[in-house]
């Protein structure tokens, strides 16, 4: 069953409609100088050159300088392929213009494709400042816009290679709004980095999984070029004195939780070095984070719509969790770098994190900490029967294939049951556990997760609509799931999990009181 109904109270009308066409002398009157990006940028774009570089020094020292003619060819056609990407990008990057014209901006680029963009600044939702090592390096910063039309080629717009003055200059210029009441102190500090925090980076992060999707390219590149990947294991193992089988195992899976730690200590330590979380003069919220590569992003405060503590498995069982911000356009933007910069805080000590949720809702206590509604039994019920059948149906398979080629493998079935059933109740009962919806103050409440618990205070002047889904089994449980959709969810609406359908009926009219009034029979 499903039953979505919209308010609209949070759309909002596309660009222009509704409005007349500004005059011709108001909008010269307004119109800025059309600007270029900074020529550096020319040096800048010299990076395309390094992979094919570190390419040749690589392969020069496994095989110890003999480079033979396939070698060479190889080399030189990788060379080639990335001399043209640097040259394709110099021809985009010479050709880009921009200007404000008013309350517009507009970007125009190529050179026999000529584009142009036209962004009104009251449909920008963030600026996003990035800086990698390349740029840093000459004083440069690329500018991400990110609109509420979210991301891919009609949605977000970049500006290259700008000096930070002219960038933070044309943030503010997009920021600006003219009912804002600046604040007459300082900028307020939310939250910075606390390296008593360094503790949790390795639990919120794939370190290990990096370490072996690095390792798995280096194999797949000097196989590439004629060096057997049993070679370079030999010489691994070698290096790490291991000498039979088991012993190969247990150290080689020690150096890769070590390194995997290790690398992940790394890896957050540099996308968070400097971390600053802020509120600006116009009430702007502003995160500034990175050691290599900078980032500093502001969301315009007018579409902050909730926020969102989450609490992946590793993390919780840390007693850490990290805050996220609910608003409209960021959470649309299939840009990876802005979609990530929606997260307003590192691996935190669980109690900090309400804390900086309560900061940017402005309530206090964070509504993330009030208690929530349970939900039925029968939910654990659901959760406790598809652990079973997840364990059991790839273990029958499993057994029936051992009847039919070999005992080993009814073996493997028996011990993998024996082993999964008790941790797959574990996770069901997890994720009853993570079960939980109410209304506190302005905001509704939802939590839910079993690998990723999220806790979402929505504000309830955000909600569009509801849909409410029953699948045949939440039927004959008397269950259903009830979906509240909003503009500033990716997905498009944030879920309340399995709970009675009267009680989820009447949570959502207490929501929007009237909003399911034309599809409610009431007794």
């Amino acid at each position: 069953m499903s039953h979505p109904t919209h308010t609209g109270q949070d759309e909002e009308p596309l660009p222009g409609a509704g409005q007349a066409a500004p005059g011709t002398g108001e909008r010269e009157q307004h119109t800025g100088p059309w600007r270029r990006l900074d020529n550096r940028l020319l040096l800048v774009q010299l990076k395309w050159l390094i992979p094919p570089a570190l390419s040749t020094a690589f392969y020069a020292l496994v095989t110890l300088g003999r480079l033979d003619r396939e070698a060479y060819i190889r080399l030189g056609l990788l060379a080639g392929v990335f001399l043209l990407i640097m040259l394709w990008r110099l021809v985009e990057l010479l050709t880009t213009r921009y200007r404000v014209a008013g309350d517009i901006l507009e970007v125009r680029a190529g050179l026999l494709g000529r584009r142009r963009r036209t962004v009104p600044c009251d449909r920008i939702r963030g600026v996003d400042l990035t800086a990698d090592p390349f740029l840093r390096v000459f004083g440069l910063v690329t500018v991400r816009i990110t609109t509420a039309q979210g991301g891919g080629a009609d949605g977000d717009t970049s500006l290259e290679a700008l000096r930070r003055t002219d960038a933070e200059e044309l943030r503010r210029t997009l920021l600006r709004r003219a009912d804002a009441a600046p604040d007459t102190a300082d900028d307020r500090i939310i939250a910075r980095m606390d390296w008593a925090w360094l503790r949790y980076m390795p639990l919120n992060s794939w370190g290990v999984l990096a370490v072996l999707v690095v390792a798995a390219s280096a194999i797949r590149v000097l196989d590439g070029f004629g060096v057997e990947p049993e070679r370079v294991l030999r010489a691994v193992l070698g290096f790490l004195g291991a000498a039979g089988l088991w012993e190969s195992i247990v150290l080689g899976t020690l150096a890769l939780l070590v390194v995997g730690s290790a690398t992940a200590v790394a890896l957050a330590a540099e996308e968070w070095w400097g971390y600053h979380l802020e509120r600006d003069e116009n009430q702007n919220f502003t995160i500034r984070r990175g050691l290599l590569t900078t980032r500093s992003l502001s969301i315009d405060a007018r579409r902050m719509r909730g926020v969102e503590v989450t609490e992946p498995l590793a993390l919780r069982l840390g007693g850490g969790a990290q805050v996220a911000a609910v608003a409209t356009g960021l959470q649309k933007t299939e840009d990876l770098e802005v979609s990530k910069m929606r997260t307003l805080s590192p691996g935190v000590p669980r109690a900090r994190a309400h804390e900086i949720a309560a900061t940017v809702v402005g309530e206090h206590p964070s509504p993330t900490t009030a208690a929530l509604r349970p939900h039925p039994r029968a939910a654990l019920r659901r959760r406790h029967l598809r652990a079973v059948l997840a364990v059991l149906a790839p273990c029958a398979a499993l057994a029936l294939l051992g009847t039919l080629l070999t005992p080993v493998l009814l073996h493997i079935a028996w011990i993998s049951a024996a082993v999964l059933l008790p941790a797959g109740g574990l996770f069901a009962h997890s994720g009853y556990r993570a079960l939980g919806h109410a209304l506190h103050g302005r905001h509704l409440l939802t939590r839910y997760g079993t690998l990723i618990r999220r806790t979402v205070a929505l504000r309830r002047d955000s909600v569009i609509g509801w849909v409410i889904v029953q699948s045949p089994a939440q039927r004959r449980s008397g269950l259903a799931t009830f979906r509240v959709t909003t503009a500033a969810c990716k997905s498009g609406a944030y879920p309340v999990r399995d709970v009675d359908l009267a009680e989820g009926l009447a949570f959502a009219e207490d929501v929007v009181p009237g909003l399911l009034a034309p599809f409610v029979e009431r007794d």
